[in-house]
């Protein structure tokens, strides 16, 4: 309960922040970002996708979903399923708009689920969601036609139980290619 509590409270924030923000917009300006990591997807069964709003030049404000497809085939008595969506604040350091190097604080929302197979009639699924708070770091690139290309890392702390699949510590990463719209 406190978990939907502390998301409700920053998805209030994050929608104050965007309305506010709206009042000083110049025309013609591209302010959002939308982004997938392709080799993700590739090597792993795994979606990472963004999008971000740009407040101003130097700031913006968005969400990051990595989810994970687990494959049904395995034949494996033990799986697990994951995802995770956090929320971003990013300030640029770069001479373009809203492009260079950035810093970001982040809040991840993970929500796992252990699964365990025990016989044909009995498994054992262990669920849970955690909040946390970190901080990243990466280079954002515009180019011709508004291609956006973007290396990012980051690292968090979970609050909350750990399992036996996922500690403490949680990150996010992009190797990403997207457009600016």
């Amino acid at each position: 309960m406190l978990i939907k509590k502390m998301f409700t409270a920053y998805v209030v924030m994050a929608c104050f922040i965007h309305l506010r923000a709206q009042e000083t917009y110049e025309e013609g300006i591209k302010r959002n970002d939308a982004m997938i990591s392709p080799i993700e997807l590739i090597a792993t069964p795994m979606l990472n996708i963004s999008y971000e709003r740009l407040l101003n030049e130097k700031s913006g404000v968005g969400i990051n979903g990595i989810f994970y497809f687990r494959n049904d085939s395995d034949d494996s008595h033990e799986d697990s399923k994951f995802s995770q969506v956090s929320a971003f604040y990013r300030m640029y350091f770069g001479r373009k708009y809203a492009a260079g190097f950035f810093v970001e604080g982040f809040i991840p929302v993970t929500m796992t689920t252990d699964i365990r197979y025990y016989s044909s009639k009995y498994d054992d699924n262990r669920r849970s969601t955690t909040i946390g708070a970190g901080v990243g770091f990466g280079g954002k690139w515009v180019v011709k036609r508004n291609f956006v290309f973007e290396a990012s890392m980051g690292i968090a702390r979970r609050f909350g139980k750990s399992n036996a699949y996922f500690g403490a510590l949680t990150g996010k990463g992009m190797l990403g290619i997207g457009y600016r719209f």
